[in-house]
């Protein structure tokens, strides 16, 4: 599958997703997503699977309280009902979906790959001035420093590390903010000099 046809298809399996009500139907799509996931590598699944726990019960509890129908349970303030059970577990699942779906999608096709084939697919709007070009390539320069800025940063604490006489928690802080800030700074100014410096050091 191309990486406009993947774009494309996400967007409307997102759509159909705002168009389902029924809880037998999201079961059924978890059902089908599962199996392919299980075929995805686990590194793949992993990555950034602590906030998007985190982020799923977040948005069932904040969905699943102070709702008005049929009580279920309740314990002081907090009161749970029949209504609020299924517009939280509808709107988690669909949160849940959108998550999964970009997983599957990415899977197989690097990111800036797709951000590529989006800017294709959107290339008819720069017939209204807007600067498609200039976004996506913007957008795909900082991906592709985000992988060397974690790298050098990286070095530079060990280098801060084995060379000074640093201890406990609050000593590891500061030497991070020592160089931290002036290092975002740099990349910002000046990325193409911070890509060169990056390649040489990996050189």
């Amino acid at each position: 599958m191309s990486p406009q046809l993947k774009i494309i298809s996400y967007i409307i399996f997102i759509g159909c997703l705002f168009l389902i009500k029924s809880v037998a139907v999201y079961l059924f799509i978890f059902a089908a997503i599962f199996v392919i996931l299980l075929r995805i590598p686990s590194k793949h699944l992993k990555r950034g699977l602590i906030p998007i726990c985190l982020f799923l019960l977040f948005t069932f509890l904040s969905n699943i309280l102070f709702q008005h129908g049929k009580i279920l349970y309740s314990l002081g303030p907090v009161i749970i009902t029949e209504e609020g059970l299924y517009i939280a577990s509808i709107r988690t699942m669909r949160v849940f979906f959108m998550i999964a779906g970009a997983k599957i999608f990415t899977a197989n096709t690097p990111l800036d790959v797709l951000i590529g084939a989006m800017g294709n697919i959107l290339r008819p709007l720069e017939r209204f001035k807007i600067p498609v070009k200039d976004f996506f390539s913007t957008m795909g320069l900082t991906l592709r420093c985000f992988p060397k800025l974690k790298d050098h940063v990286s070095n530079l604490y060990r280098e801060y590390i084995k060379n000074g006489n640093v201890k406990g928690f609050w000593g590891r802080v500061r030497i991070i903010a020592s160089f931290l800030m002036p290092l975002f700074i740099e990349s910002m100014q000046s990325p193409e000099v911070f890509f060169e410096e990056a390649d040489e050091r990996k050189g």
